[in-house]
């Protein structure tokens, strides 16, 4: 639903765009650089499988949409309610973070070094979009950012695997 140009909500946030552009690149610069600096914390965390760390990242109001696997082989059995919005951190995550201390030596268990990483930010919004390379993988994810309680905090990641193994 748009806003009516007039509204005090469309009024602040054209505001607030207009301020961000006449400050120029040095203001735009900070915003991005402190979600850049949460967003590789977190991915630290989850190196490390830090689980309370991970969650610490997420802001409360949190939603997700948790990873597909987009491969030739033949998929599992599907149930549509795994692939819609879910609250906080992705179910798939938190399994990863759970299993891999069992398995892996560490920390850090895996290494996720976020590849041609774009950062687009406002005092009130960044969002984050990168791919995780592997051999035969190339995971996608986009992480949309804001500033809570003095802090920036996940608001929503949206992740999807294509993988050419079969």
């Amino acid at each position: 639903m748009s806003q009516d140009p007039g509204s005090r909500p469309a009024r602040r946030t054209l505001l607030a765009g207009a301020a961000t552009a006449l400050a120029g690149p040095a203001a735009a610069a900070a915003p991005a650089e402190a979600a850049r600096a949460a967003l590789y914390a977190f991915l630290a965390a989850f190196e490390a499988c830090d689980l309370p760390a991970m969650e610490a990242a997420f802001a409360a109001d949190a939603t997700c949409f948790d990873r597909v696997v987009l491969s030739p082989r033949p998929p599992p059995a599907i149930r549509l309610a795994d692939f819609r919005r879910a609250p906080g951190m992705p179910p798939g995550m938190r399994a990863i973070a759970q299993a891999l201390p069992k398995s892996t030596p560490g920390p850090p268990y895996q290494s996720l070094k976020p590849v041609d990483l774009q950062v687009v930010a406002t005092a009130e919004m960044a969002l984050c979009t990168f791919h995780l390379e592997s051999p035969h993988a190339l995971s996608r994810r986009t992480v949309v950012l804001a500033p809570r309680d003095g802090a920036w905090k996940i608001l929503h990641i949206h992740a999807s695997n294509v993988s050419d193994e079969v």
